[in-house]
């Protein structure tokens, strides 16, 4: 029994103890899938999307580039938020927010309501996207926490590569609302697992708020995006992409620069100073665009 508990394992203890911590892990896991399918399910569909309510292949093609604009937005912003609100706010407020939108998407009259609800499902995926990597890296200890990030990159990776099969399917023995009525029982399930495991691990420490830096990143960050969507359509060379992109890059800088001096920023950035997660960080950028650009 001594050796068992002086052995380095039993000294490694997990910085925020949770008695199951992969029960506390399934909500954000079943969450996190629901989003990385929706990413990649409705490409499958746009052809019939075009076809119901009569827009243009350019028009269509906002469902996904709104989908991904509201990540883009958010997603920066998941630290700030975790300081304002509890973990369990925060999931559980995604989940709520990615059946809303869903259900608004499968029920929609026409295209607008339709890129409304997408573009409500963003924000969740934004939201439930980086805490599953901070919660992880909090409820597991040292010596589990290789095979807990696995689990999260497979979920991640997993659930793009589905997508389109599983969309396919439905395309082909129903309509393409069916697709976001899918969402509901396992948001529904994710739902029951964050209200009866989940714990708040975050410190609600609540910060002063810099709305420059907010604005910053939102606009700098969703230029890039919108920069990038057009260019399928206008070309690399057309103004308004050029333009789009430019102001994206001068913004972010803008707000790098701010981030970098500020004693509290919203995002540090200093990380990056360090070759392990720079290094890293940069890997996984170009594998998860690898494998995005590969399922479109």
């Amino acid at each position: 029994m001594d050796s068992v508990q002086s052995s380095p394992q039993a000294k490694q203890r997990a910085r925020v103890p949770v008695a199951h911590p992969m029960l506390a892990m399934m909500g954000m896991l079943i969450g996190g899938f629901v989003g990385m399918f929706s990413e990649t399910s409705l490409n499958i569909a746009l052809p019939q999307l075009m076809a119901q309510p009569h827009v243009s292949t350019a028009t269509v093609q906002w469902l996904v580039t709104g989908y991904m604009l509201m990540i883009g937005i958010v997603l920066p912003l998941s630290s700030l938020i975790t300081k304002w609100f509890t973990t369990r706010q925060v999931i559980l407020f995604a989940l709520i927010d990615f059946a809303v939108g869903a259900i608004i998407s499968a029920s929609a009259p026409g295209f607008g309501v339709l890129l409304f609800g997408r573009m409500i499902q963003g924000i969740a995926t934004g939201l439930i996207l980086p805490l599953m990597f901070t919660v992880a890296m909090q409820i597991f200890p040292p010596y589990k926490l290789g095979a807990a990030m696995g689990m999260v990159g497979l979920v991640i990776m997993f659930a793009p590569a589905v997508g389109p099969t599983i969309a396919g399917a439905i395309l082909g023995l129903a309509s393409w609302r069916w697709i976001f009525w899918l969402f509901i029982p396992f948001l529904i399930i994710a739902f029951i697992f964050a209200v009866t495991s989940l714990k708040n691990i975050a410190k609600v420490t609540r910060p002063k708020v810099d709305f420059l830096s907010i604005l910053l990143s939102m606009v700098g960050f969703g230029s890039l995006v919108v920069g990038v969507s057009l260019a399928s359509d206008q070309g690399w060379g057309s103004p308004a992409v050029l333009g789009a992109l430019i102001l994206g890059l001068v913004i972010l800088a803008w707000y790098a620069h701010r981030q970098l001096t500020m004693e509290s920023p919203i995002l540090n950035l200093k990380t990056f100073a360090i070759p392990g997660f720079r290094v890293g960080a940069c890997l996984v950028m170009i594998n998860f665009g690898i494998i995005l650009s590969a399922m479109y």
